[in-house]
């Protein structure tokens, strides 16, 4: 019996601090619930505020700038969404100094460029497409199996044949390979 009660002791002593939960952890899952219940302003100064204490992390500066991405589609003032865009490209670079060559800030920063250009097609329209397409390349060459970077990448694809009035059953053939 004392050695039944010693191994649960010590069963127990060591499950516990793997299961405790870090500051970080913690802050990173009030933010993607305050993201969820629709607080995405509050959310986004907590990742920011995440990312800012966390200096070695870049996973917060990414979400920060994955909800002003997203809020930016949600807005229709174009002087609104270029300054949520503008703070979105800063945390972009911030956390592309963290990690380089990585195809999750690589594929954001495809996003990023897709929403500068929904603001105005006119003006860039010409000019950052093939931006765009390099960077979901490049994001897939990082990282082949990345579904984000092959669904973003046919996503824009099937955007730029909307616009042409082109077929988008090949477009919906790939995507249905990815899922």
């Amino acid at each position: 019996m004392k050695n039944v009660i010693t191994t649960f002791v010590f069963l127990l002593a060591i499950s516990v601090p793997l299961s405790a939960q870090s500051k970080y952890e913690k802050g990173m899952q009030k933010a993607f619930g305050l993201w969820q219940s629709g607080n995405t302003n509050e959310a986004i100064a907590l990742f920011e505020r995440i990312g800012q204490a966390e200096k070695d992390k870049w996973t917060p500066l990414y979400h920060a700038a994955n909800a002003l991405i997203d809020a930016a589609y949600q807005v229709e003032d174009s002087n609104t969404k270029n300054n949520l865009l503008d703070k979105a490209k800063a945390l972009v670079a911030d956390a592309h100094q963290r990690s380089e060559n990585n195809a999750e800030l690589i594929t954001l920063e495809g996003l990023l460029y897709t929403a500068i250009m929904s603001i105005d097609p006119a003006t860039y329209g010409m000019t950052l497409p093939p931006k765009i397409q390099a960077l979901h390349e490049q994001a897939i060459s990082i990282d082949p199996n990345n579904p984000r970077a092959l669904a973003n990448k046919i996503e824009f694809e099937m955007g730029a044949a909307r616009f042409f009035g082109k077929d988008l059953s090949p477009f919906c053939e790939k995507m249905k390979a990815i899922i």
